[in-house]
């Protein structure tokens, strides 16, 4: 049960940052998003992933959640420093 709790929790989180992602994809840039708060999620899954590995070793869901997590935030950093021009 634990487990289940677990993988439906890391589905939450994941799916947090997958609209804004998605709507920096579709727009092109990222316009509005702050860069702190965009270093500061990526500085803290980092150094939680680090503390969980550290500490409890590999969980599947727990890093699933923080792959999607990452994918994100690299999605949306890429619209951040390099927008897509309009022609």
């Amino acid at each position: 049960m634990t487990d289940v709790l677990g993988w439906l929790g890391a589905l939450c989180f994941a799916a947090c940052g997958v609209p804004q992602a998605w709507k920096c994809y579709q727009q092109g840039h990222a316009e509005g998003l702050s860069l702190w708060f965009m270093l500061f999620w990526l500085g803290g899954e980092v150094f939680y992933v680090a503390a969980i590995l550290m500490e409890l070793g590999f969980i599947a869901w727990m890093m699933f959640n923080y792959a999607a997590n990452f994918v994100c935030i690299m999605i949306m950093g890429r619209y951040y420093f390099w927008p897509r021009t309009v022609v």
